[in-house]
């Protein structure tokens, strides 16, 4: 039954025994105490849960008040943004948590897995539960610092990754104008923590031989293992062979097409199957099952977690110090340099743009280039592989 003025008077700040709410309409209600306060709400669901606004009390908020701001929450919420915005954005009282929450639905939602994967690692697992119920506007340079001085004393490199993408959260809150400043921004990043160190491990060809047979001669049998194995020779980045699908290869022009989205940096990336890598690609295609390197779960691709763990096991049994597997991408590059390899090939072999002009411009692959550099890359390794055996 809708409200009306004359209804309101004749309960307000008298005695009442009649329903705690009254609806009104597109969401609009009040809630009625036994004394006769009467306070304005705007019910609605939010991520499938049932969430309420208080707009404010009778009669200091009128009725006709109380339905403008409806119908003003109601366009929010038509657009995919909070209700709740339409308060705490105007008078800049988000706390770093709604802020959060707003970043995660309207921007991040959108990204990569990996991306949200890092973020939500990063920033979120790590500031959701800090400065609760201040707003984030009032919060003052004093508390960030100390925040960071406890961030610096766990881990120095985390602690600048941490401040970084912290100030994109907040940049991105007040370009919308859901805050107008925060205190965080004067902070500089070059101040705080250390600057993640820049891999320089090149494995020569004798320690990339040891690490196949190390896998090859592994007693467990997973997707892990030739995953990891084709890796070494292909130079790709773990995600996108990790991500991969059947439908990516074409075993005809003996091409593997990388989409954009399993690509760090969102570009298509194009790689030739070898002769040394097409056995285990035909194998694994012959499996018949879409995804290439599936987990427990055979429609889902083996996670992340599970990659680093296996490898990490894999490492302390092989006698070669202080490396990853990310180190296979720079021992390819730097060894096919070594034998003569042009730059422009071995860019294209890692899956990246070229520089300039030539990155709107030339599209080509080099693909014959790029197959005998791999051939050329594989043989050497494999020479090693029967001198060690």
């Amino acid at each position: 039954m809708a409200l009306s003025d004359t209804k309101l008077r004749s309960i307000n700040g008298k005695a009442y025994n009649g329903p705690a709410e009254v609806t009104d309409g597109d969401g609009l209600g009040v809630r009625i105490t036994p004394t006769g306060t009467i306070a304005f709400q705007y019910r609605f669901r939010w991520q499938g849960k049932a969430t309420r606004v208080t707009i404010g009390r009778y009669p200091t908020t009128s009725l006709k008040d109380a339905r403008v701001a409806v119908g003003e929450m109601r366009a929010l919420y038509m657009k995919g943004i909070n209700p709740k915005t339409y308060f705490t954005g105007s008078m800049g009282e988000m706390t770093l948590k709604e802020c959060l929450d707003h970043w995660w639905d309207k921007y991040v939602e959108g990204l990569r897995e990996n991306t949200r994967i890092l973020y939500r690692s990063v920033v979120y697992n790590t500031m959701y539960t800090e400065f609760k119920d201040i707003p984030v506007a009032d919060v003052p340079i004093s508390m960030w610092v100390k925040f960071f001085d406890k961030q610096e004393a766990l881990n120095k490199k985390k602690a600048r990754v941490l401040l970084t993408q912290l100030r994109s959260v907040i940049n991105w809150c007040i370009s919308r104008q859901l805050i107008p400043s925060c205190e965080l921004t004067k902070l500089s990043v070059k101040n705080i923590g250390k600057k993640a160190d820049v891999g320089d491990r090149v494995l020569t060809y004798s320690e990339l031989a040891k690490i196949w047979l190390a896998l090859e001669n592994s007693k467990i049998s997973s997707s892990n293992r030739v995953l990891h194995q084709m890796l070494l020779l292909w130079g790709a980045r773990l995600s996108e062979l990790r991500l991969a699908t059947n439908a990516e290869f074409n075993m005809s022009d003996l091409i593997w097409t990388t989409p954009s989205l399993h690509s760090k940096m969102g570009n298509v990336i194009r790689r030739p199957i070898f002769k040394q890598i097409e056995p285990y690609v035909d194998r694994l295609i012959n499996t018949k099952n879409v995804i290439l390197f599936p987990g427990m779960d055979r429609e889902k691709a083996i996670d992340r977690s599970s990659s680093n763990t296996y490898m990490k096991k894999m490492r302390a049994t092989i006698d070669i110090p202080d490396w990853r597997t990310h180190d296979f991408r720079r021992s390819l590059v730097t060894n096919l340099s070594g034998e003569g390899v042009m730059p422009h090939v071995t860019e294209k072999m890692l899956g990246h743009e070229l520089g300039g002009v030539m990155a709107v411009y030339n599209k080509h692959d080099w693909m014959d280039d790029q197959r005998k550099a791999y051939e050329l890359y594989a043989d050497k390794i494999f020479w090693h592989v029967k001198s060690l055996g």
